[in-house]
């Protein structure tokens, strides 16, 4: 660690409601048009709730017989915004050993892309990353605003996603101005419309601050062995030294509390073996409103192959699984969910159900399958008899 050293979610996908005119059981397949979920956006920015069409004709490329419609109807998600802020101080740099040569940041960087690309138009996605241009102990700043998740599509990168890449190009170096960073932010998170997270990425305790007063218990080089508690290594004057070097406590609690006083949870993910620095980062934890469960407060990834895992689990608690439908068919009793070609059945467990006259919600099993990014395709078709449980 050199001692000079949240992800966020809101817009709306799209999905695709049809209607068919026969009522005398399953007809042949549907004329109109199927797209992939995120087909369709109408321009606007991220954050908060967004209205997409409909696509122009096709088919649906179903070979069963369980899809029929040629009416279709717009339908509304409301996509929440991850907003990602990533340590990229020199510590950063640590070579990661079961990642071929790979170090800290660039297994960071290639673990929050995958999640992007999985999940494309469930959630936004924004980026800021510490320390900032000028490095040293410069605050950290957005790279990329938050900015709607790409359409579905087999291997084709998109521009969300592109720019996500480019935004974190960048070589780690200097030091972790986390309070001063997180306080920068705190008018860009502000203004972010709907559902926000805030995933904060760091491999060390929180340090820069050139006002900061500590004993040698936070003083950083004592911490980790470099510095007697004798030698005042965290005091003013020390060559190579001073209040720079203390933990940044305070400041950065208070940062984060900021930031969940908002209605944002923030949740601070160690990517390294972070005992030294546990206190701290359980506080920034519990001050983030989501603290964990388990033995530490804040979210271990020191395994850096599981980093993905992490992310999904907070992906899959912010995105909801209600479905707003903008017009809504008449006879509910003829209408179905389907994942692609497949038809969910109407199950309060795990299935789907109306939550009001023109909301479905996706229970159980089948909410799991979206929040997994597993569904890139949705559609309710009516017209059929509503598919029920065996």
């Amino acid at each position: 660690m050199r001692w000079v050293r949240l992800v966020v979610f809101g817009a709306l996908f799209s999905l695709i409601v049809e209607g068919c005119g026969n009522r005398e059981g399953r007809g042949g397949p549907a004329s109109s048009t199927e797209k992939p979920i995120g087909y369709g956006a109408t321009s606007g920015s991220a954050g908060g709730t967004e209205t997409f069409g409909q696509g122009a004709g096709g088919s649906l490329n179903c070979s069963d017989e369980g899809t029929c419609g040629t009416e279709t109807h717009a339908i509304t998600f409301d996509a929440p915004n991850l907003y990602f802020v990533l340590d990229a101080s020199a510590s950063m740099l640590t070579e990661v050993p079961s990642k071929n040569g790979y170090n800290r940041y660039q297994v960071v960087r290639q673990a929050a892309t995958s999640l992007v690309a999985k999940l494309g138009p469930l959630i936004n996605a924004g980026v800021a990353v510490f320390p900032g241009p000028k490095q040293g102990c410069s605050a950290g700043s957005e790279v990329m605003p938050v900015a709607p998740g790409d359409p579905f599509s087999s291997g084709v990168v998109g521009p969300t996603q592109q720019a996500f890449i480019n935004a974190m190009a960048l070589t780690p170096a200097g030091g972790t101005p986390t309070a001063a960073t997180l306080a920068a932010l705190l008018p860009t998170l502000a203004k972010l419309k709907g559902r926000t997270v805030v995933l904060l990425l760091t491999d060390g305790g929180p340090n820069c601050n050139a006002f900061a007063v500590c004993g040698a218990d936070d003083c950083m080089p004592v911490i980790e062995g470099a510095c007697t508690p004798s030698e005042g290594c965290c005091g003013l004057g020390y060559p190579g030294g001073g209040p720079r070097l203390c933990v940044d406590r305070e400041p950065t609690v208070a940062a984060i509390e900021a930031i969940h006083a908002l209605g944002i949870d923030v949740y601070v993910i160690g990517v390294a073996d972070l005992a030294l620095y546990e206190g701290v980062l359980d506080d920034m934890a519990v001050a983030g409103g989501v603290p964990n469960a388990g033995a530490t407060k804040y979210l271990e990834a020191k395994e850096l192959g599981k980093l993905g895992e992490v992310f999904s689990v907070i992906a899959a608690k912010a995105i909801e699984c209600t479905i707003a439908v903008t017009d809504p068919p008449a006879d509910k009793g003829f209408t179905n969910v389907y994942f692609g070609c497949v038809s969910i059945p109407l199950d309060p467990k795990n299935g789907w159900g109306w939550s009001s006259d023109a909301t479905i919600t996706l229970h159980g099993n089948a909410c799991e399958q979206l929040k997994s990014g597993s569904v890139q395709s949705l559609k309710i078709v009516t017209g059929c008899p509503t598919d029920t449980p065996n």
